[in-house]
């Protein structure tokens, strides 16, 4: 597998590709014919993150999963739901984590995958409960030191990630605005993708807010323009975001990519 140093694609909607250090996932799985530049057979990955049941989150994250033999994270209910189905998962739920390998570093894990709140409701396609509703934060050491509490000495969690000068993406997912979004920000946000649709999430105002309470260096809009009650003109979105706050906004066209560059831009 060919190794990124970051680099995120969108498949529209809210879902994402994200490749780092020769780990590639996929986010939200939902790519209806018409709407997305790939199929499901198109994708590959070795982790599905699933943010909630909604089917617009995780319509194609069996056929994914079962593709690429790979696992399907999410909350307990939701991973329950697909582990049922064959597939396999790993199940968390709101403030926990788990500490998966990369392939520079098989015998110490040094990715971290923790789950946040977000704010909405969650019902699986059969009509089960979907649980609560997640955002990720994913973080990777950048100089070797380990980020598992069973590797590291058990420090706050924001000194742990400064210690091991990592690198975190924060993908709020089906959120609207949260007080915590302050806290997530001290862990240090390098790129936060957040929605700005409005009604079934935040909307362009309350995104703003959201980003001065995160302060990521740069930041993705998300989970508008699917449908009309949706639309949203991001332009106008992305001058606000440079008036109001001092992230760099980015979007992207469905299908494009952005890269992580040796100096830490991204473009």
């Amino acid at each position: 597998m060919e190794k990124s140093n970051g680099r995120l694609t969108w498949l529209g909607h809210n879902c994402f590709l994200f490749e780092r250090d020769g780990v590639k996932f996929v986010v939200d799985p939902f790519l209806p014919k018409g709407l997305a530049p790939a199929t499901p057979e198109e994708i590959k990955v070795d982790c599905v993150l699933v943010s909630h049941g909604h089917a617009d989150h995780c319509e194609d994250a069996l056929k994914i999963a079962k593709n690429n033999d790979a696992t399907i994270v999410s909350v307990a209910e939701v991973s329950s739901y697909f582990a049922k189905k064959g597939v396999k998962t790993e199940a968390l739920n709101i403030g926990g984590a788990i500490y998966l390998p990369t392939p520079s570093a098989a015998d110490a894990p040094q990715f971290q995958l923790l789950a946040v709140q977000a704010p909405h409701s969650s019902t699986m396609p059969d009509g089960s409960s979907g649980g609560s509703s997640l955002g990720f934060v994913l973080s990777f050491s950048q100089n070797g030191a380990p980020l598992s509490p069973a590797k590291a000495e058990i420090k706050p969690m924001k000194q742990t990630l400064a210690d091991a000068d990592a690198f975190s993406v924060y993908f709020a997912c089906d959120a609207g605005y949260f007080t915590e979004m302050n806290w997530i920000g001290e862990l240090g946000i390098d790129l936060a993708i957040l929605p700005i649709g409005d009604r079934f999430t935040m909307g362009p105002a309350m995104s703003l807010d959201a980003i001065n309470a995160i302060k990521p260096r740069f930041v993705v809009p998300a989970h508008y323009n699917t449908w009309p009650p949706i639309a949203q003109d991001v332009s106008r979105w992305q001058a606000a975001v440079r008036k109001y706050t001092s992230a760099v906004p980015l979007v992207l066209a469905v299908g494009s990519s952005i890269c992580k560059s040796e100096n830490g831009d991204w473009r």
